[in-house]
């Protein structure tokens, strides 16, 4: 019997030491401090959504597919998140700064680029190519701010670094997460496209009543109503329909890359829907360029393969025709005025360097633009007045080269062919439209483009891969794994402790059976039943 001292018993046994307290987690150390902030907040007058936000975007910002999928809901549904309150909100938290949200989607795409330059290994060939990337972009945002001040400049620059940001982080992905990255991406355009149904059913009348912007969100085409859907205007939401759309059909004629979720095939009908709903000759142009690419460079497989390409292409083809025949999008009238307008513009004293980053395009129509909005309507010309006219030249020369790798290409890597198709897409509608300052249509391309350098990949991580021509814009994972070209090559850690003890004592017996003489037993030697018995 113990005796009963009075004292409390040892929460441990003796001789050990004693247990220490466990230090409090991140999480609640950061929620305490949310809590202080949004408190201080309150009490000092300012809004307390503030620090709520900026603690939500610090979260989203850490992992990249929620940061891309948050990135993906800005660019591609601000008109969206203005319905909703949402934009109104966080506009409000930072003095009525309506543009806080726009800015918060280029900052976490710039933490996530950082995250994966430092998670990465750079070759010569990526550091070559970053830093003359970022001598070109400082030489001319140098030029930019000398001619037209610093304000235009950065949004110009924002413009022009965004895409490309999203394409290297997008690169960098694995095969599980641009899935989710593309089926997230899926679910949006059916929210569009749910969207614009509505607005054609409301009408444009009642919608300027509810406070939509008159020639921008509500747009004509001769007495078509041009719907916008949850993004900024018609030309925004057709741009990004054809992008996806693009993809979605190039996928069907490629070998091995079919897609089978339903998800996908939801976005692929709403895509339709949108690019028809928005009367976009450009997203149209881009579907079609992009497809007769594909179908017509494609070297991969037998005749009559790609002869059931072909029809497949050219069927897609003729029904965005007849689509577009059928709501009245079809005048070239406004194609043959933008001759004049670029043959004014390039034709006028331009210097030999151009005027800089931000000189023309969308950066003419910030709120920050002090100066003339300048409308080019055409990516090539918008470069040539930013750079000067021999960038044009440089701009042509690499889409042809890179056209022609990527034809070689398909040969023996059929999942090329989505490269081909998005490259040449691309670069028709370029000649219509200034399609590379619509980050929300480019993040849909760059999804589309990793996702076809993850098609040859198997279905356990592997590493980067070192195929042309995006994977060495981004660096290689730091923690990507190693694959040996034995097919011996020693298997994982077994995931259960019955497989890891059985291929410890097989090894085991390996061994002995290696090292030490075989014995064989006596011929009078009782058998295990004997033995058992």
């Amino acid at each position: 019997m113990i005796p009963d001292t009075g004292r409390r018993p040892a929460a441990t046994a003796p001789g050990t030491a004693p247990a220490r307290r466990r230090p409090p987690t991140p999480w609640l150390v950061g929620g305490a401090l949310l809590l202080l902030a949004v408190v201080g907040c309150a009490l000092a007058g300012v809004s307390p959504v503030a620090p709520l936000f900026l603690a939500g975007l610090g979260v989203v910002a850490a992992r990249p597919v929620p940061g891309l999928v948050y990135v993906l809901i800005v660019l591609n549904a601000p008109l969206g998140l203005w319905m909703t309150g949402v934009q109104g909100l966080v506009g409000d938290a930072f003095g009525g700064r309506e543009y806080v949200l726009s800015v918060s989607a280029a900052a976490v795409v710039g933490v996530l680029f950082a995250r994966t330059a430092l998670l990465g290994r750079w070759t010569r060939t990526r550091l070559l190519t970053g830093a003359a990337v970022l001598l070109v972009v400082a030489v001319w945002t140098l030029i930019g701010v000398a001619h037209h001040g610093a304000a235009q400049t950065l949004v110009g620059v924002r413009l022009t670094l965004v895409p490309l940001l999203l394409l290297v982080v997008l690169a960098a992905l694995t095969r599980p997460q641009v899935l989710t990255v593309l089926t997230a991406l899926s679910w949006l355009l059916v929210a569009n496209a749910v969207a614009a149904v509505g607005e054609l059913a409301v009408g444009p009348a009642r919608l300027v009543r509810w406070g939509f912007e008159e020639d921008r969100a509500v747009r004509y085409i001769g007495d078509t109503f041009r719907v916008p859907g949850l993004t900024e205007f018609n030309g925004e939401l057709g741009i990004l329909a054809g992008a996806y759309l693009l993809g979605y059909v190039t996928l069907w004629l490629t070998r091995r890359a079919r897609p089978a979720r339903w998800s996908w095939h939801a976005g692929g009908l709403a895509a339709v829907a949108c690019l028809a709903l928005s009367t976009s000759r450009s997203g149209a142009l881009l579907v079609v360029a992009g497809v007769l690419a594909a179908v017509l460079l494609d070297r991969s497989g037998g005749a009559a393969g790609r002869r059931r390409a072909r029809l497949v292409g050219l069927g897609v083809v003729a029904c965005v025709a007849v689509g577009f025949a059928a709501v009245g999008a079809t005048g070239a009238r406004s194609l043959f005025e933008r001759f004049d307008v670029w043959a004014g513009l390039l034709g006028g004293d331009l210097p030999l360097w151009g005027l800089g980053i931000g000189g023309v395009g969308a950066a003419t129509t910030s709120r920050v633009t002090a100066g003339p909005q300048v409308f080019v309507d055409n990516y090539f010309v918008s470069v040539g007045l930013q750079y000067g006219l021999w960038a044009i030249v440089v701009l042509v020369a690499g889409i042809g080269y890179g056209l022609v790798r990527l034809w070689r290409r398909t040969a023996a890597h059929p999942t090329s062919v989505l490269h081909v198709a998005v490259l040449a897409g691309l670069a028709a509608s370029f000649l219509v439209i200034e399609a590379w300052e619509y980050p929300g249509a480019m993040m849909c391309l760059a999804a589309f483009v990793a996702y076809g350098l993850r098609l040859d990949d198997p279905p356990s991580p592997a590493p980067w891969p070192a195929a042309w021509p995006v994977a060495w814009l981004a660096p290689t994972p730091a923690g990507a794994p190693t694959v040996y070209s034995t097919p011996d090559a020693p298997a994982p850690d077994a995931t259960s402790s019955s497989t890891s003890s059985s291929s410890t004592f097989a090894s085991a017996s390996a061994d002995a059976d290696v090292d030490a003489p075989t014995v064989h037993p006596a011929p009078d030697a009782p058998d295990a039943d004997a033995r058992r018995a």
